[in-house]
């Protein structure tokens, strides 16, 4: 299904863009002049958010012929591949989501999300895929990378499935190619990430379990993945653990040769550092070519609950949107507030000067049964647009 964004004037999307820019640069130009962060609601479309659509679709959570209902997208990252838009959902754990995105046509398209399986063996699912990224291949197409948070499951327990990271190529046309799906474990990462907690006395994350009226421990759980511009490292964000009240990001190198060799242990942590993000955790991050940095939001987490008439889960995750230059001594940009959009995911439209943020109410993993997708799209040309200190 192509979701049309009416444009009554006929005009092409391609020139009412262009002058959407205009007023989107007049709008920031003031709130820079401000000191003020953009304010970015939902169902308010003005300068410099140019659309927003509810993207809900509901798809089966396996290919069991048996599986008993479609769920809800709950968006957990996006990236860009070509043409399109590529997005995981925590609820569903065997499949890539695809929306082909024209901004040339006489009516801004974007198509609703359209499922692709990647794995059909339920040992290889890609369980609480939370973070995506992209990029493209030698044959005209896009090596996609998947990260599984890493993260505990609500119980406590860590299940080897949290902890994949699974490669998908896909061809010129964006489909899947199911023969070059493969799957490493990640627990690695998380045995070398356990060390470096350890070093620096980093304590691990633990939530509420309303249903065991409990709190659990859940390690921590990574949302944001970003290769960097060379391509040869992928930047790991966060959402949890913090140290004190700093996001941790974390480099991993060795992604092709373990891929290509089926060998986990030659992926390798080679820095972990920290930004602040207000007290915030990362969401999402990804590398943008045009600013020529990371794209980067960033949310509160429920946690653990501590007092027995705390409210829980949190009605208001605090999102935001940051811009950051990548050098580990620059402290990031704060871009835009999301009052009333729990925000995870992030990128480029491109090389055009528009963002994708996606978010989504619900949240599997922290009691929010919450089922609400939306796409904004936005201008955004670089940390010019940012709040003033």
């Amino acid at each position: 299904m192509r979701v049309g964004f009416t444009n009554k004037a006929r005009e092409p999307w391609a020139s009412r863009l262009m002058r959407i820019a205009t007023a989107c640069c007049l709008v920031l130009a003031s709130r820079q002049a401000a000191g003020q962060a953009l304010d970015v609601r939902y169902g308010v479309v003005d300068p410099p958010v140019v659309a927003q659509r509810d993207i809900t679709v509901g798809l089966l959570t396996s290919i069991h012929p048996q599986d008993p209902e479609p769920k809800p997208l709950e968006c957990s990252g996006v990236t860009w591949a070509g043409d399109r838009l590529v997005m995981t959902s925590d609820r569903h754990s065997h499949i890539l989501l695809t929306s082909l995105v024209d901004l040339d046509a006489e009516d801004l398209v974007i198509e609703m999300p359209k499922a692709q399986v990647v794995v059909d063996n339920e040992r290889l699912l890609m369980l609480d895929a939370e973070a995506v990224t992209a990029r493209p291949t030698h044959s005209g197409g896009h090596e996609v990378l998947v990260m599984c948070s890493l993260s505990n499951d609500q119980e406590g327990s860590h299940r080897a499935k949290r902890a994949h990271l699974t490669r998908v190529s896909l061809d010129s046309s964006g489909s899947v190619i199911k023969r070059e799906v493969k799957v490493l474990s990640g627990i690695p990462i998380r045995e070398a990430l356990d060390a470096h907690f350890e070093a620096l006395r980093v304590k691990r994350y633990s939530s509420y379990n309303v249903a065991r009226n409990k709190n659990t421990p859940r390690w921590g759980n990574v949302e944001g993945l970003a290769w960097s511009p060379d391509n040869r490292t992928l930047l790991c964000g966060m959402r949890n653990p913090l140290a004190n009240e700093d996001a941790l990001i974390f480099a991993l190198q060795g992604v092709d040769k373990a891929f290509d060799a089926g060998d986990a242990n030659l992926l390798g942590v080679t820095d972990l550092f920290r930004l602040d993000l207000g007290g915030r955790g990362v969401t999402d991050m990804s590398w943008d070519p045009v600013t020529h940095g990371y794209l980067i939001t960033a949310a509160l987490s429920n946690g653990p609950k501590l007092e027995q008439d705390q409210t829980y889960p949190l009605a208001d995750l605090d999102a935001v949107l940051y811009w950051w230059s990548g050098h580990k001594e620059d402290a990031p940009s704060l871009i835009a507030r999301f009052s009333d959009l729990n925000v995870d995911g992030v990128c480029r439209v491109g090389s055009t000067p528009y963002i994708v943020l996606i978010s989504d109410e619900g949240d599997v993993s922290e009691e929010r049964q919450g089922r609400q997708s939306v796409l904004t799209l936005m201008y955004f040309m670089g940390q010019d647009q940012a709040a003033k200190p």
